[in-house]
């Protein structure tokens, strides 16, 4: 709405001074108006009513003291005789009683000459002040209508009404005083409103006091005690009183929040009640609003994700994780995200890594059952995907054990009279038959079905290590000793590192140096242009942990023991990423001429005593395998 103009009305006889008059108040964007005489003065200010008026004090027939003597005391001007008068004269001697006229009501005095921004200043003040003596006698009336015209009103209302003095002191309270507290007039007036407050709130009443006497309202909450000593809570909003504009008072009206502060106890109770099980929750929770920001992040999802709640509030997921498993985690598809099955996925958390979740979907509803957005729930299932995994590795060695007995009679048997008559043929034949070539290839073939047969037996129904103390460096160089030829052919550079005072480790002897046999042929054979291969190791003191194929560990032994680490490192071709997680399974090589159970005996002889073992690989820069074996029970 445009904000409409203020009417100026110069009353001059001098036309240059209405010239120029019209000139600074035109310019300074205000409505101008102008009478050349006292009477047209008056039927201007009559017909017009203008916002201001600027009296010249000099002019024929009537003067600026007589002309403003009438204007404020004339009935025809009762309506309009509040408009602010600025006199104007070209007089500066004592001739002007500027304090008599002051004291009648006039707004200024402004001597000639004076400058146009001096002028439009003094006009601007003014009307400033005009506005604001007119709202306080808006607000005078309207408390004397109050007063004197619905006191009836003021008694019977539901709210606590009372009036402060200049100095704070109660010089009126309507009749809810006793309703509420139960205490009488007479014991609240002439008292300190402040002092009838709960200690604790009396510096809010002191400060609101302060500001009322300075014109400003307030609304503070306050107790005040019934005649039972019970604190009633109260809203309270004091307004100044002015008189002169003088602030010589305030209304205060205080309405009953005591219930109200009840229910918001409850629900501040309810809400830290719901938080903490939320918080306490070991489950993830996120809410999302229509529009995938995220609205909720729990210390759950924290643990899982890695993140912290201030790092994602008012994120979209679409920013936090990879777009397939934002999509996967909440489809955009409304018809997939209705389905609330429970399900399963693997997401990226802040460090990069992935963790296996299982999580469902509930729409998130308002009071009027819409939907504003989805609340998801999930929870890490890595040590449950573990122990499924080895429950799955469980149920094949039973079954490979099994098979083993099966095979021993319906594949060894035939094997050995295949190899029988073989060799019984090959005695028969002549040594320069170009078949007998034939023979030594079907031989061949026998004996390595049968060392397969052997690694086969070996990891399906290994026999119980018989654990002794053996010092590792005897238990490593008797290997190398075996493989010094190979090692030597490959040309490999063996560097070994062995810590001081190394504790003896309690192994079964031929099984950890076919361990050691096992790694180390691989190491050589990963590094078929030559290399070097690094044998460390060191005492550690840890609690044994096992890791899945995603690399995450999981406690297995929460004592701390001792435990001798030790770390083959290779310079070859490195392992794939997408291999690391399978090589440990059995009958999985990428040798062309491999079994794939080499390592799964390594892996399983390892854990039959009680040790663990990992691998670490870089494609083109080589593997690493760590060891931890036991020095004690």
């Amino acid at each position: 709405m445009k904000k409409q103009k203020k009417k100026i009305l110069l009353i001059d006889d001098d036309p240059s001074m209405l010239d120029i008059g019209r000139i600074i108040i035109k310019k300074a964007g205000m409505e101008y108006l102008e009478a050349d005489s006292p009477e047209a003065g008056f039927e201007k200010i009559l017909a017009e009513k203008p916002d201001l008026i600027l009296l010249d004090y000099m002019m024929p027939r009537i003067n600026g003291d007589e002309f403003f003597e009438t204007f404020i005391t004339d009935p025809r001007f009762e309506k309009v005789n509040h408009i602010p008068v600025i006199m104007l004269t070209a007089r500066d001697d004592d001739g002007i009683d500027q304090r008599a006229l002051f004291k009648k009501g006039l707004s200024a005095f402004l001597i000639k000459p004076f400058g146009h921004r001096e002028l439009v200043n003094v006009i601007e003040n003014v009307l400033q002040m005009a506005e604001i003596r007119n709202h306080n006698l808006q607000l005078q009336e309207e408390i004397r209508r109050t007063k004197y015209r619905y006191r009836d009103l003021i008694e019977n209302a539901n709210d606590l009404i009372f009036t402060l003095d200049e100095q704070g002191q109660l010089i009126f309270v309507n009749n809810r005083i006793s309703i509420l507290t139960h205490y009488s007039r007479k014991d609240w007036l002439e008292k300190y409103f402040v002092d009838l407050v709960h200690k604790d709130d009396r510096n809010l009443v002191l400060e609101a006091w302060e500001q009322c006497k300075t014109g400003k309202s307030n609304v503070i909450e306050i107790r005040i005690p019934d005649k039972d000593g019970q604190w009633i809570y109260f809203s309270t909003n004091l307004t100044p009183l002015f008189e002169d504009d003088k602030v010589v008072g305030a209304v205060g009206i205080a309405r009953d929040i005591t219930e109200k502060k009840k229910l918001e106890q409850q629900l501040i109770d309810l809400k830290n009640f719901t938080e903490s099980i939320i918080q306490s929750m070991n489950s993830g929770l996120i809410t999302v609003d229509m529009e995938r920001r995220i609205t909720y992040f729990n210390s759950g999802a924290e643990e899982i994700l890695g993140y912290r709640a201030e790092e994602v509030i008012n994120k979209s997921l679409d920013e936090i994780f990879p777009k397939t498993e934002s999509e996967q985690l909440l489809p955009t598809n409304s018809r997939a995200n209705t389905l609330l099955l429970n399900r399963e996925m693997e997401i990226t958390t802040k460090n990069g890594e992935k963790a296996h979740i299982g999580f469902s979907n509930t729409p998130w509803k308002n009071n009027f059952n819409h939907k504003v957005g989805t609340i998801i729930t999930f929870r890490d299932i890595s040590e449950i995907k573990r122990l499924q995994i080895e429950m799955i590795r469980m149920d094949r060695l039973a079954s490979l054990g099994v098979l083993a007995s099966g095979i021993a009679h319906e594949i060894r048997n035939p094997l050995a009279g295949i190899k029988t008559m073989v060799q019984t043929l090959e005695e028969e034949i002549d040594s320069d038959d170009p078949h007998g070539e034939y023979l030594q290839r079907i031989i061949r073939q026998v004996n390595r079905l049968d060392e397969l047969l052997k690694a086969f037996f070996s990891y399906a129904r290994p026999r119980p290590p018989l654990k002794k103390q053996h010092h590792l460096p005897d238990i490593v160089r008797e290997v190398i000793t075996l493989l010094h030829k190979r090692i030597a052919a490959c040309q490999v550079e063996l560097e070994e590192n062995y810590a001081k005072h190394l504790p003896p480790v309690l192994v079964d002897l031929n099984q950890i140096q076919q361990v050691f046999f096992n790694l180390i042929i691989n190491a050589l054979d990963s590094m078929p242009e030559g290399g070097k291969l690094q044998i460390k190791a060191r005492p550690v003191s840890t609690k044994l942990q096992t890791f899945d194929r995603r690399k995450r560990g999981y406690r297995v032994r929460d004592k701390v023991s001792t435990f001798v680490e030790v770390k083959l490192a290779d310079s070859g071709v490195g392992i794939r990423p997408e291999h690391l997680e399978t090589i440990f399974d059995p009958f999985f090589t990428t040798k062309s001429q491999g079994t794939g159970l080499g390592l799964s005996i390594v892996y399983r002889i390892i854990q039959e005593h009680g040790g663990e073992i990992r691998v670490e690989s870089e494609l083109g820069k080589g593997s690493v395998f760590t060891l931890l074996l036991p020095t004690e029970e």
